[in-house]
């Protein structure tokens, strides 16, 4: 599957059920509720891999107790960085909200149409993903929490910094719980 056109629809009953409810170590396959688009997708399900992204953004909702935009997000990889961010900027979000589009400031809950962009430069390839899972699953975590209103903090401990200057502000469940042919750190 190309990395190009993978799209992954995050949704509520999915990723609740899925990283709500299952113990930290579980790892899960993820279907759409529904009939919508696929919630998480196995990269490799003859081999047992699980998908870094679907794993990530379940770990993410586990981290906030909460799924942003209704449910409805859009992960997407390989793409260009938007104008106005840092060229080496590794991922942003995109919204519409009441406030406008990508306002932090609007309710949360008036989010719509989101969708966390993937850089192309840092994360290419599943087995990217993989080796470089540690950053991803804080990434990731990161970015849902700017699609749950939060913006970013000045404490370099904080998952929501701006800049990781290092693993101390990674959620434990990144830690722990690892695609399956990711290795520790």
């Amino acid at each position: 599957m190309s990395l190009r056109t993978l799209t992954t629809a995050v949704l509520a009953a999915c990723v609740l059920v899925g990283a709500l409810a299952l113990p930290a170590g579980a790892v899960a396959a993820q279907r759409a509720v529904g009939g919508g688009p696929t919630a998480a997708r196995n990269a490799d399900p003859a081999a047992g891999a699980q998908s870094p992204m679907a794993l990530a953004a379940a770990i993410a909702g586990r981290y906030w107790h909460a799924v942003p935009c209704q449910g409805r997000v859009r992960i997407t990889t390989q793409q260009a960085v938007p104008a106005g961010l840092e060229p080496d900027s590794d991922a942003w979000v995109t919204f519409a909200s009441s406030g406008g589009p990508n306002v932090l400031a609007a309710a949360p809950s008036s989010y719509t149409n989101c969708v966390i962009g993937l850089g192309r430069l840092r994360w290419p390839t599943t087995a990217s993903m993989r080796s470089d899972w540690d950053l991803l699953c804080m990434t990731m975590t990161h970015e849902f929490g700017h699609l749950l209103g939060r913006v970013h903090d000045e404490a370099p401990a904080s998952v929501m910094a701006a800049v990781f200057t290092d693993y101390s502000s990674e959620p434990q469940a990144c830690r722990t719980t690892r695609p399956r042919s990711s290795r520790p750190s």
